[in-house]
């Protein structure tokens, strides 16, 4: 480590998106001190830190916020740099009281974008494709999206407000009973929605922005995840298999959801989507003010939306690879799975061990 290194504190840092922000900033060219910050006595173990330092759980926001700023304070800390939803909305709402810089959203970005029926009605009114959604409130409201969509499945899901959320509970129900019960095992009326069933790839789009400019982004494809099983939906939102694509089509959308949320949006946001039939994206949700947990994928591959970060918010110059989009080849493949890799893997070198 030179005297050059970045000095920067990570909350949260024993969860997989801090773990995998801690192994990018470990790359920047300059090196990183790096203090991970946890509120469990277990999982701080896992932090990939140079320190790490128990602190109150956020639940305590003021505790947890003067326990930031000590640290701070104590390491000579120059950056908080977050990766977790939770994490950034609370410090996005003290960021005037903070010891050191943070390169976040506003806190009304943050609770837009956790809502995913916010988002959709957000969504919606910008003309933006997604699929037909229903806030499920009573059954005639399920009733009444089986009769506009015809057969099933129907995408049964909680709708993500803040404060009254259940988790993501995914079941691409075929009947209105099925939808029903789905509903009232998670005591969901008016928590969850229901949404016309998209055949098609899954996509994100990543990028970063500064003032309601986009700087960089990247796509990707999802193609396999993690123990698919556990979910009736087979889908765990952990992705074991994915890889960069270059679209048009994602690349113009993404910008436009994320600033129907936020038209001066600053900081990453990831924006995902589902192909219908004919193969065309259509916005499902959008996360600000972190990176999915996967984002090292980026960095290894040459492209480290961290650093980004962490130079606009100091106001260093940028890395060369930036540019709007596409800032990677596409056909780059990232493959992990419980406690094994990740490995990045070039497309061509898939087929040597094709059938």
């Amino acid at each position: 480590m030179t005297e050059r290194a970045k000095r920067i504190l990570v909350p949260s840092a024993g969860g997989p998106g801090c773990v995998n922000l801690c192994r990018s900033l470990r790359m920047l060219p300059e090196g990183a001190f790096l203090v991970g910050a946890d509120s469990s006595r277990y999982y701080i173990h896992l932090a990939e830190a140079d320190v790490r330092e128990l602190i109150p759980p956020r639940s305590s926001e003021r505790e947890w916020i003067d326990s930031v700023n000590r640290l701070v304070e104590r390491h000579r800390l120059e950056l908080i740099f977050p990766n977790n939803s939770l994490d950034g909305m609370v410090l996005a709402r003290h960021r005037e009281e903070l010891a050191a810089p943070v390169f976040l959203p506003s806190v009304e970005a943050f609770l837009t974008g956790e809502n995913k029926w916010e988002t959709w009605q957000r969504v919606q009114a910008a003309g933006i494709p997604a699929p037909r959604t229903w806030l499920l409130s009573a059954r005639q409201d399920v009733e009444a999206a089986f009769a506009s969509l015809g057969s099933g499945p129907v995408w049964v899901r909680g709708a993500g407000i803040p404060g009254r959320g259940i988790g993501v509970a995914s079941l691409p129900a075929k009947t209105v009973e099925q939808a029903v019960q789905w509903v009232e095992f998670h005591s969901g009326w008016g928590l969850m929605s229901a949404s016309e069933y998209l055949p098609g790839a899954n996509l994100t789009w990543l990028g970063v922005f500064q003032d309601g400019r986009l700087v960089a982004s990247q796509g990707r494809q999802r193609d396999a995840y993690v123990i698919p099983h556990v979910s009736p939906s087979g889908i765990t939102g952990a992705p074991a298999i994915s890889h960069t694509v270059r679209r048009a089509d994602i690349n113009d959308l993404g910008p436009l959801v994320c600033r129907a949320v936020d038209r001066k949006l600053t900081g990453a946001a990831f924006v995902d989507f589902k192909e219908d039939s004919a193969g065309r994206p259509r916005v499902t949700e959008i996360n600000v003010g972190r990176f999915g947990t996967t984002h090292h994928f980026y960095s290894v591959a040459g492209a480290s939306f961290p650093e980004l970060v962490l130079r606009l918010a100091l106001g260093e110059p940028l890395p060369g690879w930036v540019r709007p989009f596409d800032v990677l080849p596409e056909g780059l493949y990232w493959i992990r799975t419980l406690d094994a890799g990740p490995v990045l893997v070039r497309g061509e070198d898939l087929e040597r061990f094709a059938s």
